[in-house]
């Protein structure tokens, strides 16, 4: 009777080491998880900001284009290039 219950005990001593063992496993997999996702996150929020700059200099440059004005001359020359163009089809 007595070795049927080292026996026992020896199993669920057995069992423990292989629970724990198991547990520093999922405990290590889910660390390079996390550690995974928060790589995933920064190069996210990196993404992010370089399309936010992206568009910044894109209304920034919109700006400047729409405040530009073309010169007196450079309008007439469109209008003749203009004329000429409807002269020349007709």
């Amino acid at each position: 009777m007595l070795g049927a219950e080292n026996a026992l005990l020896k199993q669920r001593i057995a069992t423990a080491e292989r629970t724990a063992e198991i547990l520093t496993e999922l405990n290590e997999t889910r660390k390079a998880e996390t550690a995974a996702l928060a790589e995933t996150l920064k190069a996210k929020n990196e993404t992010i900001a370089a399309q936010a700059e992206l568009i910044r200099n894109q209304d920034e440059l919109a700006a400047k284009l729409k405040g530009k004005k073309r010169s007196l001359l450079g309008r007439i020359g469109d209008v003749l290039l203009g004329a000429a163009a409807i002269a020349i089809l007709k």
